[in-house]
């Protein structure tokens, strides 16, 4: 089954052209039922030297996760947060805390692992990463499965072999995408990884990558490239019935690889970009 509604489409197309659906719609929706979710949200980590609640609450997004399993003191409200078990490290606490804080802090899912394929990351064989599921199982949430580096990969394709075989529960699929900026090619991706793995998507991490460049001022696709490719994709994430969530991932302005990327400017400020991001309200709710 095809994870684009075509006929969702057409309805939702069909309101706006008469102006029933609107962004004030989104916005008062957003009022009248906070537990509504939305698909917008970012990676952001909460250190707590840095302005992470300012940036925060600056990019206005639905959900929010943090490479970490615990939620922040004094988080912004209406922000949904989502606890990652980064590594292989202290399970049975993690699991016991989530079940433990779950209701007082509106949590009803988990992520995986963090790039497992990667050795700078989690960097966790697949056998070893099977052994340690069934553990992560145990929280009464919705789990996600580990994000790899390629989600199509060796690494992915013989874990989610085995989540099946073995009757393990994996309730979604993240993913990570730094490619170009082709709205189509990640559109395609994101059905690919569907179909693939029969579960909903959620992407976890992307951006517009240049992994040739040496230096921001070499990188092949500009501040406003990214901005058009942000413009033209956002929605088309929106009207996929099989990608959940999304998170643009935040990479600073000195990035080679990903500076063009940025959401803030040096001094905390929002880049176009980041205005961009936090202006885009979703008018499809999940």
């Amino acid at each position: 089954m095809s994870c684009f509604s075509r006929r969702r489409f057409l309805s939702y197309s069909g309101l706006a052209s008469v102006g029933l659906i609107s962004l004030t719609w989104a916005k008062e929706t957003r009022h009248e039922d906070p537990k509504r979710k939305f698909k917008k949200g970012v990676g952001l980590v909460t250190k707590p030297s840095s302005s992470w609640f300012f940036n925060l609450e600056s990019l206005r997004v639905d959900w929010h996760y943090s490479w970490g399993l615990k939620k922040p003191k004094d988080y912004p409200p209406n922000i949904s947060f989502v606890p990652m078990v980064w590594g292989p490290g202290g399970l049975e606490e993690a699991v016991k805390y989530i079940n433990e804080h779950k209701e007082e802090d509106d949590v009803d899912c988990l992520l995986g692992f963090n790039e497992p394929d990667e050795q700078g990351q989690s960097n966790i064989p697949v056998e070893r990463a099977l052994e340690l599921w069934p553990t992560l199982m145990e929280a009464k949430v919705r789990l996600g499965s580990p994000a790899c580096v390629h989600p199509d990969n060796e690494w992915m394709k013989k874990f989610m072999h085995e989540v099946d075989r073995r009757q393990l529960r994996v309730d979604f699929v993240t993913i990570h995408d730094y490619g170009g900026p082709s709205p189509e090619a990640l559109i395609q991706k994101c059905r690919k990884i569907h179909e693939m793995y029969s579960r909903p998507v959620w992407i976890t991490e992307f951006a517009v990558g240049d992994w040739q460049a040496k230096d921001v001022k070499e990188h092949r696709h500009s501040p406003q490239r990214v901005l058009e490719f942000m413009q033209a994709v956002l929605p088309e994430l929106d009207m996929l019935d099989c990608v959940e969530r999304y998170a643009w991932f935040p990479a600073s302005k000195d990035n080679s690889h990903l500076g063009t990327s940025a959401l803030f400017e040096d001094d905390g400020t929002l880049t176009p970009l980041g205005r961009y991001y936090a202006d885009y309200e979703s008018q499809i709710p999940v």
